[in-house]
């Protein structure tokens, strides 16, 4: 009997341990099938035909997996950039189309649904639909090319979808020109002052005057600006009427939702870039010199791609956006062109009043006039009925609360310059083409949105800036940051600022221009391009430091400038820092913060002491000011009252203790760690066995140094989500054999490919991959190629 049902229960294992394999078997072959997915397909050969290309185009790529584009016309390098941008980010493009589209829903669900009521009422994708009859003729037929080339790659795709796509069961549509212009709407988003003037009103109705004038943003005066000459003294801020406050309900309900603000960083220019360029007379080439890195959040995939496109009357490298035609910004071998953001104030916030006799109409100045309603279907998954809202818009633009009014009650109107046609994607493909610094600064007279510092040099020497994108004139002078009376006139827009009329600068006597989104100039006017949210000047003010410490410089020295990691910001503070450390006996600390170069590296301790100490003191600082619950406090606010020693020592010195005790333990590069962040990496399975993202890496820099590095968090480790997007540097003097570029990941967006991550350690220590424009260089680095070539066209 015993042993009987001993034969039965070793049966019952047995059957048990075959299922269990069985199950084991399932889990390993789906995971091998996910991480095949994630490493994508391998390079490609032979002739791979399309339908829609003129004629056969050659395909080049590096051992960096960089492609350049041989081409017999303009058109067909465009359709093998679309091409080549699909096969390498699919899932970047498609993520970027669902955020200008508010489609997130439909992948990710209820979670989603918040995000895409903001994105709905923000309506990015229906302003670039409102831009498409303001393409000139060749440049619509430039931006067909380019879908046409995204399309061909979808139709013509072999094997599994990028992972992110098979995971969540979606099979792309067919790509359009609104599809490729929504992306500029994207980039342009976080230039908006949406966040600061919402957070300034909200500063107002806590603690009133005292505390906006605290946190009111002012450029320093006395400090550096991009024309020289060192700015004045900001005009007193004018007192807000308290009768068009907002009340906190409105506040909640117009903040951005994390998910859209995420997304929405992870595609945008952020305030801070370097861009600088130095002549001839500096350079040891004599030939002009030219830098620029863009800051963005950073994320998995990198925001840019490399690439070269050469056919007739285009021969140009650079960085590229995926589902956006032409190079950014790059060089060819007449020309050279880098951005930094130029801070321009281009949206304004209306408090519209409801008609008290019609809740159907908005008060305008002589009467009121009815809003314009508009329904918007979000499709959700796991729903089996699309969700409707409502979105009002009157004649400054959304109404961006998303609540139905109460008679009486006052809603908010958002005025982005954005909303507005733009001819920016023309302006590009015009850089592109360009021969002279005549030519670039043509171009960059249909820059519309994204504004940006743009600096220039071409090989007969000229070289110099530029301030391009559209500049609103509001008919009372300045920008409001705070929200205005919407029914009245006293705040329209009346226009904009003439191009000729934007600060600029040829050939300086400098010998070099230096643009880090400090103010443009010190003349007062420049009050007309925002009402003092530019940038504090330390990263401008360190470049022109290493550039006056040579006479001359090349490829390799500017490269140099690019990873400095000495915080000018830090040095300003050091004294103070070291002085309350000492109150607080912590002498030995005291002498090492007093001794510190002001270098960010990743060894260091002090640099891990001065943020843990600076974040205490903003933090017990806006404690105090707000009688409770810290508010709007930025670093901006704390560096201008440190530097008018309007913080007690009470605060100084008491904060060095909990500092210490944070700190203690780090070292810089343990302290301050780079997050290269994926929208599914938070499903920790999937993240972990496709390598969605990277996480905890060591990284220098602070967000005041050139090697720029912003983090978050009150104590330490930091997380560091925005930085350096990509470097360029190229001497003109033989753009072929100097400089280069980098990227903070890969040119792959498949998440286990080789060259997902093959750039990323480049990046953290140093050192540019080469684009060159030759033919022959082209193909001495060359590891694989493969032709696209027209299909044939089927019988009628």
């Amino acid at each position: 009997m015993t042993g009987g049902r001993g034969r039965v229960g070793v049966g019952r294992f047995r059957w048990a341990a075959v299922a269990l394999g069985v199950a084991l078997l399932a889990l390993v072959l789906a995971g091998a099938w996910l991480v095949r997915l994630g490493r994508g397909p391998g390079p490609r050969s032979g002739d791979v035909a399309v339908p829609g290309l003129g004629a056969p185009v050659e395909v080049l790529r590096d051992s960096f997996a960089i492609p350049h584009v041989w081409a017999s016309s303009v058109e067909d390098a465009l359709f093998a950039q679309g091409y080549l941008h699909a096969s390498d980010r699919l899932w970047q493009m498609e993520q970027f189309r669902r955020v200008a589209t508010g489609r997130l829903s439909e992948l990710l669900g209820e979670v989603a649904v918040e995000s895409d009521r903001f994105l709905r009422t923000l309506g990015m994708a229906r302003a670039a639909e409102r831009g498409l009859p303001f393409l000139c003729a060749v440049c619509r037929d430039r931006l067909e090319a380019y879908v046409a080339g995204v399309n061909a790659a979808l139709e013509e795709w072999q094997g599994p979808l990028p992972p992110e796509l098979a995971i969540l069961g979606v099979v792309p549509e067919p790509w359009t020109v609104a599809d490729a212009l929504a992306i500029e709407k994207v980039m342009a988003w976080d230039l908006a002052e949406y966040d600061v003037g919402l957070l300034l009103a909200d500063a107002q109705r806590r603690g009133g005057e005292a505390v906006l004038d605290a946190v009111w943003p002012r450029y320093p005066a006395g400090a550096e600006t991009i024309l020289g000459g060192e700015a004045g003294s900001p005009e007193p801020r004018q007192p807000r009427a308290a009768s068009h406050a907002l009340p906190e309900e409105l506040l909640a309900a117009a903040r951005v939702p994390e998910l859209a603000r995420g997304l929405l960083e992870s595609a945008s220019v952020l305030r801070a870039s370097n861009a600088w360029v130095v002549g001839g007379s500096r350079s040891g080439s004599g030939k002009p010199l030219l830098a620029n890195d863009m800051h963005l959040a950073l994320g998995v995939p990198a925001t840019f791609h490399l690439m070269g496109l050469h056919a007739p009357g285009m021969d140009v490298v650079g960085v590229t956006i995926p589902g956006n035609p032409g190079v950014v910004a790059g060089h060819s071998a007449a020309v050279a062109w880098g951005f930094s953001n130029a801070g321009v104030d281009d949206v304004d916030f209306f408090i519209e009043r409801v008609d008290p006799a019609d809740t159907t109409r908005y008060l305008i100045p002589g009467g009121s006039e009815p809003f314009q309603v508009r329904a918007e279907e979000i499709r959700v998954r796991g729903r089996e009925e699309p969700l409707v809202m409502r979105v009002r818009e009157t004649r400054h633009g959304p109404i961006v609360t998303g609540v139905e009014p109460r008679a009486g009650s006052e809603l908010l109107a958002l005025r982005w310059a954005a909303h507005d046609p733009s001819t920016s994607s023309e302006a590009i493909l015009r850089m592109n083409m360009a021969r002279s610094a005549k030519d670039l600064l043509n171009a960059l007279r249909l820059f519309r949105d994204p504004h940006q510092n743009m600096v220039f040099a071409d090989t007969a020497g000229t070289f110099g800036y530029w301030m391009g994108g559209r500049v609103p004139l509001r008919r009372n002078g300045r920008p409001p940051l705070l929200p205005v009376p919407g029914w009245t006139d006293e705040h329209e827009w009346t226009g904009d600022l003439p191009f000729d009329e934007h600060p600029h600068a040829i050939d300086p006597a400098s010998g070099f221009v230096v643009t880090a989104n400090q103010r443009q100039t010190p003349d007062p006017g420049a009050e007309l391009i925002t009402d003092g949210t530019w940038e504090p000047p330390y990263r401008a003010r360190r470049i022109t430091e290493l550039l006056n410490d040579l006479s001359l410089h090349d490829a390799a020295s500017t490269h140099a400038i690019q990873m400095d990691v000495v915080s000018a910001f830090a040095l300003k503070h050091r004294e103070v820092a070291a002085t309350a450390f000492r109150e607080a006996d912590e002498g030995a600390r005291a002498d090492s913060l007093r001794e510190w170069d002001g270098a960010f590296d990743r060894e260091r301790r002090e640099p891990v002491y001065f943020y843990a100490w600076m974040e205490l003191v903003r933090f017990r600082l806006a404690r105090e000011l707000y009688g409770g619950p810290p508010g709007y406090f930025p670093m901006s606010a704390l560096d201008r009252m440190l530097e008018e020693s309007r913080v007690s020592p009470s605060i100084t010195t008491g904060a060095v203790r909990e500092a210490v005790a944070n700190a203690a333990a780090y070292r810089w590069g343990e302290a301050h760690l780079l997050q290269l962040d994926h929208l599914l990496a938070p499903v920790r399975a999937l993240g972990g066995l496709l390598g969605f993202g990277r996480r905890d890496i060591p990284i220098a820099g602070d967000p005041y140094t050139v090697y720029a590095a912003t983090h978050t968090g009150r104590f330490p480790p930091f997380a560091v989500r925005h930085g350096v997007s990509q470097r360029h540097v190229v001497d003109l003097a033989d753009p072929d054999g100097s400089g280069g570029f980098i990227l903070p990941g890969g040119q792959s967006g498949f998440p286990r490919s080789p060259h997902a991550f093959d750039q990323l350690p480049r990046w953290i220590e140093g050192g540019l991959v080469p684009l060159p424009l030759a033919r022959s260089r082209v193909e001495a680095r060359a590891v694989s190629q493969f032709r696209l070539v027209p299909a044939a066209t089927p019988p009628p």
